[in-house]
């Protein structure tokens, strides 16, 4: 029997309509899950594209790359601080990256953060130990902390692994001058400064070696060619200076300690050198000025605070009389660094002018046993042997102990009991 098909109708039937709706039905609910899943699994990406709509998206977080490019910009400008900052984000972004571990160190060494800087050395060595930089930064955190010796073995170390790396050669000459290698300090220089003639680095530690030497004028050249090369590495400009004032040339000494101060107005360190430069030329003022600025600006952690406050103690002391004030500086001094001698016998001599003998006499006694135990100290002997001679001529509790300096101080003032 032939079936005859009616072609009017859909080959499917009524069968396709009945099932139509409960598809439909499917992939709505199939959508809705697959749409919650995608939200509730990339909420923190759905909910920025939706703050970004209405304009209220947070501040994207920048690249590393693009953090140490202003981390750069700002170092090079002088704002060494904030350089630093940024380039402590990169590293905690990018702890294994050599290249930010290498030029967040050296800024380190810049602010006098050795240990940290040493640390990175470690870092980048344990990373690579084929890589000359993490020697060589190593190195030189520790040369500047005076541990010469322990620097030039590991700047000897990394040229195991580079014999033509700058870095590790200026290391060297700073080394060896710590450890009197003086001829040796000076080849190490010129070999990093004729492997990168263009590294200022470089130049600066051969200027550092040339000036042990005793070469002060190549010393010079060697760092106003440093400061061409990087006009502003603030450390530069304060060695140039030394050099100046080491051959008299105060008023170029002081242009430079000024030119610093435009660059970073509470420079501490600029201040103090201002401070002594107008001393050594006379001008007692100006100098105290300065070295009252400098007591102003300088923080307790930094390691130049003790000469600060001697030095202001002293131009109070030596010029104005002012012996509250004075001692008050000595005091913090000693107190900042207990095994400084000036500190120690000038606080002494200042009791004495406030007429405290027994304070005196007892810190001049300890200053005393200091001073003998230290080689190069004969002036500050003399000092504080006239210190003990005045307080036996004025102080009657002491009286007729003036003959007796070269006895065993220690024994000397058991029986006193008061003072004038």
């Amino acid at each position: 029997m032939q079936i005859k098909r009616d072609y009017s109708e859909s080959f499917f039937g009524d069968r396709r309509q009945r099932r139509r709706p409960l598809r439909t039905l499917f992939y709505i609910v199939a959508f809705v899950g697959l749409s919650m899943a995608l939200v509730y699994f990339n909420f923190d990406r759905v909910e920025q594209v939706a703050m970004d709509v209405v304009g209220m998206g947070p501040t994207p977080t920048p690249f590393p790359s693009q953090l140490a490019t202003e981390a750069t910009t700002l170092s090079l400008s002088g704002d060494l601080i904030g350089a630093s900052a940024l380039w402590e984000q990169v590293v905690r972004q990018r702890p294994d990256n050599i290249d930010y571990l290498y030029e967040y160190g050296k800024l380190l060494i810049d602010l006098n953060e050795y240990d940290i800087a040493e640390q990175l050395g470690e870092r980048i060595i344990e990373l690579d130990l084929t890589d000359p930089r993490g020697y060589a930064l190593r190195a030189s955190a520790l040369v500047f902390d005076d541990s010469e010796s322990e620097a030039v073995s590991v700047a000897v170390n990394g040229l195991d692994y580079d014999e033509t790396y700058a870095p590790l050669y200026a290391s060297l000459a700073r080394g060896y001058v710590g450890t009197a290698r003086y001829a040796d300090a000076v080849d190490a220089g010129l070999r990093a400064v004729e492997l990168a003639p263009y590294d200022a680095d470089a130049r600066r530690a051969y200027a550092f070696a040339l000036s042990w030497f005793g070469e002060n004028l190549e010393a010079t050249s060697q760092l106003e060619q440093a400061i061409a090369l990087d006009p502003n590495r603030i450390p530069t400009y304060f060695e140039l200076a030394f050099q100046y004032l080491a051959q008299n040339r105060d008023q170029e000494a002081i242009d430079i300690y000024n030119l610093i101060l435009a660059i970073q107005p509470r420079n501490a360190r600029a201040m103090l050198r201002l401070c002594t430069a107008y001393r050594k030329i006379g001008e007692f003022n100006r100098a105290l000025g300065y070295c009252t600025d400098a007591r102003e600006a300088v923080d307790t952690e930094d390691p130049i605070f003790a000469d600060v406050q001697f030095e202001f103690g002293r131009m109070i002391y030596n010029e104005n009389n002012d012996w509250t004030t004075a001692l008050a500086a000595f005091e913090a001094c000693s107190e900042a660094v207990p095994e400084s001698l000036s500190c120690t016998y000038y606080q002494g001599l200042t009791h004495y002018y406030l007429g405290n003998c027994d304070d005196a006499w007892s810190i001049l006694r300890d200053s005393l046993t200091m001073a003998r135990a230290r080689t190069g100290t004969e002036g500050a002997i003399e000092d504080i042997e006239a210190g003990f001679r005045a307080i036996t001529q004025t102080c009657p509790n002491y009286a007729g102990l003036g003959n007796t300096l070269d006895l065993d101080l220690s024994q000397e003032s058991t029986e006193q009991t008061g003072g004038s």
